[in-house]
């Protein structure tokens, strides 16, 4: 009986670090997804800024070559 007492408890805190390991593992892949799609953002921001600010010297280049005088 103290044979059977001694698995139980044994199987037990396995299934527990199982289950520790299980949780860890879905909340570094669900932290994973968040961070990616921070990162997404972040590199959209900057591209957006980018074209901008080409947009913004492009137009500039285009109103001097033009003759137009900005006050």
């Amino acid at each position: 009986m103290g044979l059977l007492l001694g698995f139980g408890r044994g199987t037990a805190i396995a299934a527990i670090v199982l289950f520790g390991f299980a949780l860890l593992k879905r909340l570094i892949i669900v932290f994973g997804f968040l961070f990616a799609l921070v990162k997404f953002a972040i590199v959209l921001a900057f591209l957006i800024l980018l074209i901008s600010i080409a947009v913004a010297v492009i137009r500039d280049w285009s109103r001097d070559k033009n003759g137009v005088k900005s006050t």
